[in-house]
């Protein structure tokens, strides 16, 4: 089974969100997605908008979601970590060189980060929900492509 990270700061908003629809756009039997945050805390509900726009597009009741810190021992049980932001890739890759190629960003086709809505207006949540949704849709191929997915 192929085991894939979704990493955020805090796992309350763009992690568990892009977590919960790459993993509609995945065969279930076969990948795990999972989310957790560079500084998260443990334990903290999802953002209630998260919650909302995530029940509105079909991808699940994030209602039950609780953060997770991200730790050594989570990086070393997983096969692809997809990062929001360039600074969380770039700590991970520092801190873990032995996993170049397998820390990237989750929006990395181009390369761009998503900037963190939380606080800011609806609009702002919309604009990185469907910029999650793009990422999320190029991923089954690109995996099939090398050999982590079967066709």
């Amino acid at each position: 089974m192929l085991r894939i990270l979704v990493v955020c700061t805090a796992n309350i908003c763009r992690s568990p969100l892009a977590a919960a629809i790459l993993a509609t756009k995945l065969p279930p039997d076969a990948v795990l997605v999972s989310s957790a945050g560079v500084r998260a805390l443990s334990g903290n509900p999802a953002d209630p908008t998260i919650i909302e726009l995530a029940r509105e597009r079909g991808y699940g009741d994030l209602g039950g979601h609780r953060s997770q810190p991200l730790l050594a021992l989570t990086l070393n049980q997983v096969d692809l970590v997809l990062c929001m932001e360039s600074a969380h890739r770039d700590r991970l890759l520092r801190e873990r060189p032995t996993m170049t190629g397998r820390i990237r960003l989750f929006a990395d086709q181009p390369p761009t980060d998503v900037a963190d809505p939380t606080g800011r207006t609806r609009e702002d949540y919309l604009a990185c929900l469907a910029l999650l949704e793009a990422a999320a849709t190029q991923w089954p191929a690109r995996l099939r492509q090398v050999g982590l997915l079967g066709p």
